[in-house]
C-alpha cells in the first residue's frame, strides 16, 4: 500500500575521477548502497577499494562534545578541505583533555565537599558542647565514646549512672533517640560498655582531626565548602567558555568528517576494475529519474543504469515505508514485528485504523481518553516519540466512543443529560457488545485472508493464493463454516450436505497445499513420496481448523474490556464518599488515574496482541529488509 517504489541503480566512471563523481552524484543522496562485489559478476576482474572509514569516531566524538556544550550543529559551517584526520583528532583530543581535566578536578572537590558534609552532620549532633572536640579523646585514664540510643534506653541509663562510675552528656535528641558522650575509667571500660550495649547504644566514629568546638568546626567547614563550590563553578564556567569558543570549529569538523565518512562508505561498497569503478544501490523512482537527468545534462563521462526490482535477481530490494502523518507513528508497531517485503502490502494503514478503532471500543470514556489524547499529542509535538503519537490518536478514538457510551470520567449521567440519550450502554447491552465484537472479528479475519491472497498473487505464489489455509481454500472453508452456523441457527433450510461437501473439499485443498502448488507450477514430481508428510499435515490441519475458531473467539476481548472498563469505574464510584468534599475528590482523581494507567496499558497490549496474532499471522510475513539511506547513516 505505502511502500516506496524502488529502482536498482548502477553508476560507473573512471577510477581517476572516483572522489569527484562520488561526491557530485552519490554523496548526500537518499540512496541505499549495496556491496557491489557481492552483486556484480566477473568478480575475478573486480577489486574492492582498500579504505576504512576512519571518520565515524570523529563524528561521534564531535557530536558528543557539542551535546555536552548544549550547542546545536550548524550544518552550514564546514572545515577547510585541507584539514586532515590527524588535525581533526588533535583538536578533539585537546578539547576532551580539557573536559576530562576539569571533571577530575570537580570530582576531587566534590569528594572533599561530601566528606566535609559528613563531618558537619556529626557536628550538628553536638553543637551544645563547648569543649574542644579533639581534647575529649586524648585523656590518659578516661575513655570517651560518642553515639546514640533509644529514649527508653536513656531513661533506664539514668538509674545506673551512680553505680557505674560513669557519666553521660546528652548533646541532641529527636522523637526516638538521644545522642551524647559517655565517659568511663579505663579500668571499668568493659563493664560500662556491656551496660551501654544492653541499652542499645550505637557508637558513632567521629573525625577528631579538626581543632575547635563542634560549632567552630561546622562554621569552618561550611566556609570551606562554599569556597570549594565557587571553585567548581569557576571550572565549569571556564569549560563552558572554552567549548563555546570551539563551537564553530567543532561544527566544521563534524560536517567535514560526516562528508568524508559518507565518501568512505561509498568507497567501501564500490568496486573497480583496471579503468572503471562501479557503485550499486537503490533509489526511489523519482530520485533515480532526477539523478539520471542530472548526469545526462552534466556532460561528465559517467554511466548511469537503472532497472526495475522484478528484473533484478542478484539483489533483494529494501523496504522504504511511506505513510501519511496519521499512520506514520504506527510504523513502530509494524517494525517491531518485521518490515514488509518489497512486494508485500504495507500493513501500517490497516494496523493504524484497526488499532485506533479497537482501542476506542475498549476504552470508551470522554474524560480519560481526552487526557490521553492531549498528553500524547503534546509529547509527540515536543519529543517526536511515535508511541506518544499513537497514544494521541487512540485517545481521540476513546473520546468518540466515550460519547457513544455516555461516560465522562466514569460518570454516566452528565453526557446523557446533555444529549438526552446515548446509543450504547456496554454493561446493560453486554450480549450485544460481545456479539458485535465477534462480528468485527469475522470481518477482520476474512479481510486478512483476502489480503494474503493479494500478497501471494503479487509474489507470484499461485499455490498459496489458491490452496493456502490463509488463501482461497481457507477463505472458502471459513465462509462455509460461518454460513453453516447461520443456517443451523436461523433455519434457512439449506441442505447440510452442501456445506459438508464444500468443507471437505476446502479441507483437502489446504491439506494438499504443497503438492498442489507444485502441480500447478508445472513440476514433474509433485506428489509427496514420504508418508510422514501426510501424518505431519494431519496434525497441522487440526491446528489450522482450531485456529479459525480460536482466532474468532479471541475478538471477544474487545467487547469484554469495554464492559470491564465500566465495571472498574463502578468500583471507583462505590469507593467515593458521598457529597463533594476533599475525600471524594481525592478518590475520584486517584481512581481515574489508576484506571487510565493500568487499563490503558492492558488495553494497548491486548489490541497489539490482536494485531499480531489474529491479523498479521494471516497476511503478513515481515521478512523485508530496511532501506538504510546513505544520507542518514
Amino acid at each position: 500500500m505505502a511502500i516506496t517504489k524502488m529502482k536498482a541503480v548502477t553508476i560507473a566512471g573512471q577510477i581517476s575521477e572516483f572522489d569527484i563523481l562520488a561526491e557530485k552524484y552519490v554523496y548526500g543522496r537518499d540512496i541505499h548502497l549495496e556491496n557491489a562485489m557481492s552483486v556484480l559478476t566477473n568478480h575475478g576482474k573486480l577489486k574492492s577499494f582498500s579504505d576504512d572509514n576512519e571518520y565515524d569516531l570523529i563524528v561521534k566524538d564531535t557530536a558528543k562534545i557539542l551535546t555536552l556544550a548544549n550547542q546545536s550543529i550548524n550544518k552550514k559551517t564546514i572545515a577547510p578541505e585541507t584539514m586532515t584526520i590527524a588535525d581533526m583528532r588533535k583538536i578533539i583530543d585537546d578539547v576532551l583533555l580539557h573536559i576530562e581535566s576539569e571533571r577530575t578536578q570537580d570530582e576531587a572537590l566534590s569528594a572533599k565537599i561530601e566528606n566535609n558534609n559528613s563531618v558537619i552532620s556529626q557536628m550538628d549532633l553536638m553543637l551544645s558542647l563547648e569543649a574542644e572536640l579533639k581534647t575529649l579523646f586524648r585523656f590518659e585514664f578516661i575513655r570517651c565514646r560518642f553515639g546514640h540510643m533509644p529514649k527508653s534506653g536513656y531513661k533506664t541509663l539514668t538509674t545506673y549512672l551512680d553505680s557505674l562510675e560513669t557519666f553521660f552528656i546528652k548533646t541532641a535528641e529527636d522523637a526516638s533517640d538521644v545522642w551524647g558522650f559517655y565517659f568511663s575509667p579505663l579500668l571499668k571500660k568493659q563493664k560500662v560498655e556491656e551496660v551501654f550495649n544492653s541499652l542499645y547504644f550505637e557508637e558513632i566514629e567521629l573525625n577528631t582531626h579538626f581543632d575547635g568546638t563542634p560549632y567552630e568546626i561546622k562554621q569552618r567547614l561550611q566556609k570551606e565548602n562554599n569556597d570549594l563550590q565557587i571553585k567548581i563553578d569557576e571550572n565549569s564556567q571556564k569549560t563552558a567558555d572554552m567549548l563555546k569558543s570551539y563551537t564553530d570549529t567543532l561544527c566544521g569538523i563534524y560536517n567535514l568528517a560526516k562528508k568524508r565518512g559518507q565518501l568512505a562508505e561509498i568507497r567501501r561498497n564500490a568496486v573497480h576494475g583496471d579503468m572503471f569503478f562501479y557503485i550499486v544501490g537503490w533509489l526511489d523512482e523519482k530520485s533515480a529519474a532526477s539523478l539520471e537527468k542530472e548526469i545526462n545534462d552534466s556532460g561528465d563521462i559517467v554511466m548511469f543504469y537503472s532497472e526495475n526490482p522484478e528484473n533484478v535477481r542478484s539483489m533483494t530490494p529494501p523496504t522504504k515505508l511511506r505513510n501519511n502523518p496519521v499512520f506514520k507513528p504506527f510504523e513502530m508497531f509494524v517494525k517491531m514485528y518485521g518490515l514488509p517485503s518489497y512486494n508485500e502490502l504495507d500493513p501500517t494503514p490497516i494496523l493504524a485504523v484497526t488499532y485506533i478503532l479497537f482501542f476506542g471500543i475498549m476504552f470508551g470514556d470522554v474524560g480519560q481518553s481526552l487526557m490521553l489524547a492531549i498528553c500524547g499529542f503534546i509529547i509527540y509535538k515536543i519529543k517526536k516519540l511515535d508511541l506518544a503519537g499513537i497514544v494521541g490518536w487512540v485517545g481521540l478514538s476513546g473520546t468518540i466512543f466515550g460519547f457513544i457510551y455516555g461516560s465522562f470520567f466514569g460518570n454516566e449521567e452528565i453526557i446523557p443529560e446533555l444529549f438526552h440519550t446515548v446509543p450504547i450502554h456496554p454493561m446493560e447491552q453486554a450480549i450485544m457488545m460481545l456479539g458485535a465484537t465477534i462480528g468485527i472479528g469475522v470481518l477482520i479475519i476474512i479481510f486478512g485472508m483476502v489480503l494474503n491472497v493479494v500478497n501471494a498473487l503479487k509474489s507470484r505464489n499461485i499455490g498459496e493464493a489458491l490452496f493456502g489455509h490463509n488463501g482461497g481454500a481457507g477463505l472458502l472453508f471459513y465462509l462455509s463454516a460461518l454460513t453453516l452456523a447461520a443456517n443451523l441457527v436461523l433455519g434457512w433450510g439449506i441442505p447440510v450436505i452442501i456445506f459438508a461437501a464444500v468443507l471437505v473439499a476446502s479441507t483437502l485443498m489446504m491439506y494438499l497445499c504443497e503438492p498442489l502448488s507444485k502441480l500447478i507450477s508445472g513440476k514433474k514430481y509433485w506428489w509427496p513420496r514420504s508418508k510422514m508428510f501426510f501424518v505431519e499435515n494431519l496434525f497441522e490441519m487440526f491446528e489450522v481448523i482450531l485456529s479459525f475458531f480460536t482466532n474468532t473467539i479471541s475478538f471477544l476481548r474487545i467487547g469484554a474490556f469495554a464492559i470491564v472498563h465500566v465495571g472498574m469505574m463502578m468500583v471507583v464510584a462505590i469507593l467515593t464518599p458521598e457529597g463533594v468534599n476533599a475525600g471524594s475528590i481525592l478518590v475520584q482523581i486517584t481512581g481515574n488515574a489508576v484506571v487510565m494507567v493500568l487499563e490503558g496499558l492492558i488495553v494497548g497490549i491486548q489490541v497489539l496482541r490482536l494485531e499480531y496474532y489474529e491479523m498479521f499471522s494471516r497476511y503478513f510475513t515481515g521478512r523485508g529488509r530496511e532501506f538504510i539511506s546513505l544520507r542518514n547513516k
